[in-house]
């Protein structure tokens, strides 16, 4: 879930951003006004970039944390995913935007692993959030 501070900023950039798109699709027509133009795409490219990437940051690395957390925490010492679930929580805090999701699947890949795991040892399931 989105949290209500970043859907507040998603809707300013959004509408800042329409407003930079309506400029440029009333000037559009004016060569006099091809260099403010061309700022405006500009900002409207790095608004949408920026809002990109707040987005990402909140969802997928919030998601990402709670997986590598419950695997970390769930794995009994011998799940067969120790390496890689302690190279995911080490490399988590350097993990570039654009790794995120990649990352994220893999640890959404080990969580299935380890939920089957458990359920092979019939070892209690944990639930996610406890």
């Amino acid at each position: 879930m989105i949290s209500s501070d970043l859907t507040r900023d998603i809707k300013v950039s959004v509408k800042t951003a329409i407003g930079q798109l309506n400029y440029i699709l009333k000037q559009v027509n004016n060569e006099q006004e091809a260099g403010n133009i061309l700022l405006q795409f500009k900002a409207v490219q790095a608004i949408l970039t920026k809002t990109t990437f707040e987005l990402l940051d909140e969802t997928y690395r919030k998601a990402m944390a709670e997986k590598i957390s419950s695997a970390f925490q769930n794995c009994p010492g011998n799940c067969g995913n120790e390496e890689n679930i302690n190279r995911l929580r080490m490399l988590f805090p350097d993990f570039s935007l654009d790794e995120v999701p990649q990352k994220l699947q893999e640890a959404q890949q080990l969580e299935q692993e380890l939920m089957q795991f458990l359920s092979q040892k019939r070892l209690d399931i944990p639930h996610p959030h406890d």
